[in-house]
């Protein structure tokens, strides 16, 4: 099978200099927040008071099970059980 290179489409010159503009196109800025995040490291969208270890402590917990859970499902876990305690 032989090998070929992509076909060229031919360019439109635009006569609007805002049309121009707008096929010019541009970078894709999902690229650039995915590297944001990467740059700030991993975060968790609970806001946990700063002087307390609560967010460790969680997380000890979390680990030492025996089944790996997500910490959104851990949390919903543990906030079911509180009520069932409370209620029961």
């Amino acid at each position: 099978m032989a090998l070929s290179a992509k076909p060229t489409r031919p360019v439109a010159k635009a006569a609007d200099p805002v049309e121009a503009f707008i096929s010019k196109g541009g970078s894709v800025p999902a690229e650039a927040v995915a590297a944001e995040k990467i740059a700030k490291g991993a975060q968790h969208p609970l806001k946990f008071p700063a002087d307390t270890d609560l967010f460790d402590r969680l997380e000890v917990a979390r680990k030492a099970s025996v089944v790996r859970l997500p910490r959104n499902t851990w949390i919903l876990q543990a906030i079911a059980e509180k009520l069932a305690r409370d209620a029961g």
